[in-house]
């Protein structure tokens, strides 16, 4: 799995960055592992897939979404999704959602396991996914959606530029008074769900930034 794997990795190193690559290499080598450590248990359900099923795609779920609240990813689509709506926004300037993509991806996976392996497998594993894609939604509010930043600094020219350069985006930039601070500046950005750890890198890497963050269901254009 590690080697299927390796090729979305240099892609995604490639085009996202060292950071997302690497981010990316440990969630892998960290799944890898622990799918190598699980087979050893000694452990058998006396009953239908059922249980493994739901139980084990509660368990991917939950370390998948541990994985994507820290910029990781440990999914050879997910990589291929984020790399294809970049590209996307590069050539738009829009955000598309990965949701389609990973939809479309993953059908055509399991439809050559349905045709190819095994049916019961290949059905199987899409409940597995389900399961484990709604876990995700829970743990990460809902990862497909965008991401308002809010950042409330003294010194906006660099940060504007910082994150024009590592991400691309832009910000709205409005004049506001701080009761004790005085005048300021309060930067709005959005962002998708898997630059959000990025920009909170931004913002680390700046003294004396108040900044929130908050989900954003749709943004009409």
């Amino acid at each position: 799995m590690l080697f299927i794997f390796l090729p979305f990795i240099l892609a995604g190193t490639f085009i996202l960055g060292r950071t997302f690559g690497l981010k990316a290499l440990v969630g892998t080598l960290f799944y890898t592992v622990g799918l190598a450590l699980f087979e050893r248990i000694p452990f058998e359900l006396n009953t239908e897939h059922f249980l493994a099923v739901v139980f084990g795609g509660a368990i991917l779920g939950a370390g998948l979404a541990l994985i994507l609240r820290n910029g990781g990813c440990i999914d050879g689509s997910e990589i291929f999704a984020n790399i294809i709506t970049k590209k996307l926004y590069d050539m738009t300037g829009k955000n598309f959602s990965m949701t389609y993509i990973l939809i479309a991806f993953n059908a055509c996976v399991y439809l050559a396991v349905f045709i190819l392996i095994n049916r019961n497998a290949a059905l199987l594993s899409l409940l597995v996914y389900v399961v484990a894609t709604s876990i995700v939604n829970q743990f990460t509010d809902h990862f497909e959606a965008i991401k308002q930043v809010t950042i409330i600094t003294k010194e906006s020219d660099e940060l504007v530029k910082t994150i024009k350069k590592e991400l691309n985006k832009t910000c709205t930039i409005m004049n506001s008074q701080g009761a004790i601070a005085g005048e300021n500046k309060m930067l709005i950005c959005y962002v998708s769900y898997f630059e959000l750890q990025k920009m909170k890198e931004i913002i680390a890497k700046n003294k004396g930034v108040f900044s929130t963050v908050s989900t954003i269901d749709e943004i009409l254009r």
